[in-house]
This record gives C-alpha cells, structure tokens and sequence, in this order.
C-alpha cells in the first residue's frame, strides 16, 4: 500500500498493510538544532525531513485569519483587542479574514505526490474557541465569555464566513485525507469551558462549516492538548469524528477512550517523555498502545513533537521501533 492508501484504511476502520510512521506535529526548532550538531543535514524543510526520515508524508496548510501585518502581541498570551471597535480596525485594515492572504501552495507544491499516493493532505482551520482567544490574550479571553458575549459570537461567525469561502475553492481543487480544527480549550484537569458555553459559542459554528467538509470525504479531527476525555463527547455532537495528539502527561488514555466512544478516530497518543530513556522504555510505550492500533482508527504518533532532550541516535531507535510496531498493528 502507499502512504494515501493507508490513512484511509485507518480512517474508514480498515486494515493497512502497517500502520502509517508519522510525524503530525513537526519537531521543535531547538530539536532541530541539537540534531544538526549530531549529524542531521541543514537546510531540509518539514516534508524534506519527513522522507529523510523515510516517514510516511503528511502535507499540512494552516489557514490563519491574520494576513501578513497583523500586529505582535507585546508577550505570549497577551490580547490584541479589547473591545468592538479594535476588532473592526483590524478588519477593515484588511489584516482579518483576508481571502488574498490565504496561501494553499504547499497542496499544490505536492499535488503529484499526493497523486501519486505519495503524502497525505491536511489542514487546519482555527477553531471556535482558539480564534476569539489569539484576539482577546488567554485571560481576558475567559472573561469576554461574560463581558463581551456578543462580540465573541460575532468574531466566530466572521470566522465561519471566512473558512467557508476558503473550503467552498480548495475542495474543488484538491481532495482532502483529513482536517483538524485548532482549539487547545484543554489542560491537564479537563476543559477550560463549560459544556455549556460550548454549547453556546462553539456548537453552532462547527455545524456550519462540517457538513462541507463530510461532503467532500474529509475526516474531522479536534487537535486540543491537556485531557479531552471530558469533552470528545461535545465534540461528537458536532459531527467531529476524531481527536489528536492525545497527551499521556495529562492522563490521557488511549484504551479507555476507545472503550467509551468506540467509533472515534484517534491519533498521537505516545508519549514523548519516554524517548530518551532507552530501548525498554520506548518499546514498553509502543505495547501499552498496540492493543488499541490493532482495532483501527487508531494512529499512533508522538503525543505531540519531539522534545530536545531526545538525541538524534535515540530518535533513530524511536523510528525503527516504530516501524517493527506499525507492521505488527496490522496484523490480525
């Protein structure tokens, strides 16, 4: 099989020849680093590095809302607007929700790969509760739930608006593996939000835009770190059909997950803090998963990327573990 061939077996529950080897989340940049000082080539990209590591290939698009210029926040999880009136400058400057800004070439860049069944395409859009926030700043974000209820609707909707004219021209070009709607609404003791909120901010701007996407055979995924056990079961109200990077540092459960909501797609879910620790350790990770990857629908990934203290000579050992592992899933 090739690489196509093989997500959608485990997306439609089937049987691959072995699971894809994949890295979803490319690695830190201080990775990186390290890894070039022990031997890794300079200057390769993420695909580039995806078949250096002979990986099976996923592209990825990311369509932002905010076009080149959008201004800096002055430090990590600070707002950009604080009220109506801040949020319709940015707008009206062009630097939100601009069509001309959305870039798409990295499908086109691989289209005859994708073709050929070489990669896998995948993008993602911002989801209903990561929007507002990037806006808002992580603190004040929680509190505009309260003091600007009106205001965080109105952003989702534009958001909305937005995703569907860009999904309305790419799904006619390009057919697509699967998607994911960046939220992080998670941490490591559940949801940020209630069910409630979810249901009134979030619920009805994932309705709009997933019956598109189930049109044109596009599996949905939430990509939300922390513990999603809580709210995968929102999540399926949605339409949303599967779930990454699925943290073990938060006590996340692959096997339970699967026993509560058996026809839910999984991916990720490997811990990454087992890495450097030698041979026992990684292969032991890859046993308490394999259980579940035999059933389908599961990809086992690194739950999310590679931290810097994993050398590149352990990051080897990792991928041929992997390898021996993705064949024996497989088998019945």
């Amino acid at each position: 099989m090739n690489t196509r061939e093989r997500f959608q077996r485990i997306l439609d529950f089937e049987r691959p020849d072995r699971l894809p080897v994949i890295e979803w989340a490319t690695w830190w940049s201080e990775t990186l680093e390290r890894w070039r000082s022990e031997g890794l080539p300079a200057g390769l990209d993420g695909v580039e590095l995806m078949e250096y590591f002979d990986l099976d290939v996923m592209v990825q698009c990311w369509f932002s809302p905010r076009a080149p210029g959008f201004p800096a926040p002055s430090h990590h999880g600070a707002g950009i607007v604080a009220d109506a009136g801040e949020y319709e400058g940015l707008r009206r400057a062009g630097l939100l929700h601009n069509l001309d800004a959305v870039n798409w070439s990295a499908f086109d860049r691989y289209r005859r790969k994708h073709e050929e069944g070489g990669a896998a395409f995948w993008f993602t859009i911002e989801g209903f509760f990561w929007f507002p926030r990037t806006l808002f700043g992580i603190e004040n974000h929680l509190f505009s739930f309260y003091d600007f209820p009106e205001l965080m609707k109105r952003m989702n909707q534009d958001q909305v608006d937005f995703s569907l004219r860009i999904l309305e021209r790419l799904l006619k070009e390009h057919p697509i593996e699967f998607m994911t709607f960046a939220e992080d609404m998670s941490y490591n003791h559940g949801s940020m939000i209630s069910e409630e909120l979810f249901n009134e901010f979030m619920l009805p701007y994932y309705r709009q835009i997933i019956p598109l996407l189930k049109e044109h055979g596009v599996k949905v995924f939430i990509d939300s770190d922390g513990d999603v056990s809580e709210c995968i079961g929102w999540f399926r109200r949605a339409g949303i059909e599967g779930i990454l990077p699925l943290e073990r540092q938060a006590g996340v459960d692959v096997a339970a997950l699967r026993e509560r909501y058996p026809g839910f797609l999984l991916m990720g879910g490997y811990d990454k803090m087992v890495m450097s620790r030698g041979e026992a350790a990684v292969r032991g990770e890859f046993e308490r998963l394999l259980p579940t990857a035999r059933q389908g629908g599961f990809f086992i990934g690194c739950d999310h990327q590679t931290p810097p203290g994993v050398s590149l000579r352990e990051y080897r050992l990792y991928l041929d573990c992997f390898r021996e592992y993705a064949r024996r899933a497989a088998e019945a």
